[in-house]
């Protein structure tokens, strides 16, 4: 199962795309389109017939998306059941979206009087149990060029809680934070990114939680919209999990 997010900016307009199909098979009209939020300490499931559709995709505007809401798919039945079930915990309600190749949704940012990019938007829900941090890479997708460098770090967490973690900027090398925010988990945390701290040695760190990070280039109202893979997506040794395990760890020594 995933779990699809937009993002809510002053600066940037969003739109997400969410397909009605899967990749080898034909649309199922009983799969409809709910969001989740948080109230009173438990997750709430809303149906949202409001939202533009054809017969394949479902189109969720600006006027919908916030950065405390997330989207899924799932029959009547898959919602009751979760009813049922109290609902304080997220669950694997489906498969519909479990694909090979991947399923995928869009996310489409755009700049008033200027330029768009488009990148994926999926959480899966294997990443909704976890907990744990994130080693990122700035310079690999930030341009020190650009007007405006951002980053928007979501998590999604099974608990309704929003609870603070830590966001730090470190200097590998010279085993420093550089810059220390706090982030929200069961939200999209907006974090500017000065040019500075866009070097090979600097690196997105966080503790407690983990998340999707999606960083964002604005230069003369063109954009640029990219996320990050894992560490180990990036390394080629037959012990990768163990290099980024011994890299986490390195990394938490210099955090704490």
């Amino acid at each position: 199962m995933n779990y699809f997010f937009g993002i809510k900016s002053a600066i940037l307009d969003s739109k997400l795309t969410i397909p009605r199909f899967k990749n080898r098979d034909l649309t199922k009209k009983k799969y409809k389109l709910f969001q989740l939020e948080i109230s009173n300490q438990m997750w709430e499931i809303s149906k949202l017939d409001i939202v533009d559709s054809n017969s394949d995709f479902y189109e969720v505007d600006s006027s919908i998306i916030a950065n405390d809401k997330v989207f899924f798919l799932a029959t009547e039945n898959d919602v009751l059941n979760f009813r049922d079930n109290n609902g304080s915990k997220l669950r694997n309600m489906n498969d519909y979206s479990d694909t090979s190749p991947d399923y995928r949704a869009n996310l489409q940012v755009s700049i008033k009087d200027g330029g768009f990019s488009s990148y994926q938007s999926e959480y899966p829900y294997s990443m909704v149990t976890k907990r744990g941090g994130v080693i990122s890479s700035l310079s690999s997708l930030c341009s020190k060029s650009a007007d405006w460098n951002v980053l928007f770090l979501k998590n999604i967490y099974e608990l309704p809680i929003h609870e603070e973690f830590g966001i730090y900027f470190v200097n590998f090398k010279t085993k420093e934070v550089l810059k220390k925010e706090v982030g929200v988990t069961n939200f999209l945390n907006e974090i500017a990114i000065e040019k500075e701290l866009i070097e090979p040695e600097i690196f997105l760190v966080t503790d407690k939680y983990i998340g999707v990070p999606v960083y964002c280039s604005i230069q003369n109202k063109h954009i640029s919209f990219e996320h990050t893979h894992p560490p180990h997506e990036y390394i080629m040794s037959k012990d990768r999990f163990g290099t980024v395990s011994q890299l986490k760890k390195e990394f938490n020594e210099i955090i704490n």
